[in-house]
């Protein structure tokens, strides 16, 4: 029996492109799929590698909520997941690569995401909490706000 080989590397954003296009966008155009901070300092962009094929993806922006001031603030975004992978742990291992990063650089950091409703289980799976009523981010559907406090108050 082979061993199957697995990483979690840094990459870059255009390398997280075509699985955030193929997973969470796949009606929109490939461009849609860049975010506007992917280039931003302190941003980090997560790739699973599975036997030498790019399986999960994630990223995380030093990034307040709009209205928010939390200067603790840390976004993570297009988590996904390619279809054949999923239920092997690949989303959890991302994220628990995202809190051991920004852990690294901001003690008191909290992490959130709008998560669509359908990946709630998910979310309070490895550590978010929803916050608030869902609401509508057309074409994508129903959100809620996430939540996970790292470290401080």
């Amino acid at each position: 029996m082979t061993e199957l080989t697995t990483s979690i590397q840094s990459i870059e954003a255009a390398e997280a492109m075509s699985l955030r296009h193929r997973v969470l966008r796949p009606r929109l155009d490939l461009a849609d799929c860049a975010y506007p901070l992917d280039a931003a300092p302190g941003t980090r962009h997560l790739g699973f590698i599975m036997a030498g094929d790019l399986t999960g993806v994630a990223s995380v922006f030093h990034e307040a909520r709009e209205g928010d001031s939390d200067p603790h603030a840390w976004r993570v975004r297009g988590v996904a997941v390619c279809e054949a992978a999923r239920g092997l742990g690949i989303g959890g291992q991302l994220i628990q690569a995202i809190v051991d990063y920004v852990k690294h650089q901001d003690a008191d950091a909290a992490l959130w995401c709008n998560g669509r409703t359908g990946a709630r289980g998910f979310c309070e799976a490895v550590g978010f909490s929803a916050e608030g009523e869902a609401f509508d981010r057309p074409p994508f559907g129903l959100h809620l706000v996430f939540r996970r406090r790292l470290g401080g108050t």
